[in-house]
């Protein structure tokens, strides 16, 4: 117990910024209209670690100002970080970025797609006789893009994208079917 006394009086403490009791709105490019109100849904957040790392959202926010990035594109898994992130951008007086959340790939179980899990990669698609041209098809497919069983270059998908078509769920990927 004098141990963990010991290093709790030592031990730096993680920094966390208090967040405002009001709702922060924006309009994401796919998932639509999406409010968060930060104090009873999510409440004070660590932007700095105990370890002194500097947390998650502010590091992609400080990265972001940074580099200029004006629009952001990621998966729907982070849509929930989005207005922790404007609040920042805001408090930094950086101009906020346009978000597009996109849905996630899904294994047939319902889990996330991943290497680590064992789910096929592209190479190992393309090692199995799986051309380019099939697999952006079949993504194209998915995303509300194009007919089933239709193979295009991604050059090509550029002339028939649609965002407006993405659909806003998850999808479930089939690979037997390519």
């Amino acid at each position: 117990m004098a141990e963990r006394d010991a290093r709790a009086a030592t031990r730096r403490h993680a920094l966390r910024l208090h967040v405002p009791g009001e709702k922060v709105s924006f309009v994401d490019e796919i998932q639509g209209f999406y409010e968060q109100d930060l104090a009873s849904e999510c409440g004070d957040f660590v932007v700095r670690r105990s370890d002194s790392v500097f947390a998650y959202q502010l590091a992609c926010v400080v990265d972001d100002i940074a580099q200029s990035v004006t629009q952001i594109v990621r998966g729907s898994d982070l849509l929930s970080s989005t207005p922790r992130q404007i609040l920042l951008y805001e408090l930094l007086d950086a101009p906020i970025p346009s978000f597009a959340h996109h849905p996630l790939l899904l294994a047939h179980d319902g889990r996330r797609l991943s290497k680590r899990d064992g789910d096929s990669t592209i190479a190992g698609m393309r090692e199995r006789g799986i051309t380019p041209q099939a697999i952006v098809g079949y993504l194209a497919y998915l995303a509300g893009q194009v007919e089933a069983g239709e193979c295009l270059s991604a050059a090509e998908l550029l002339d028939v994208f649609d965002a407006a078509k993405i659909p806003r769920e998850d999808m479930t990927v089939d690979l037997g079917c390519l």
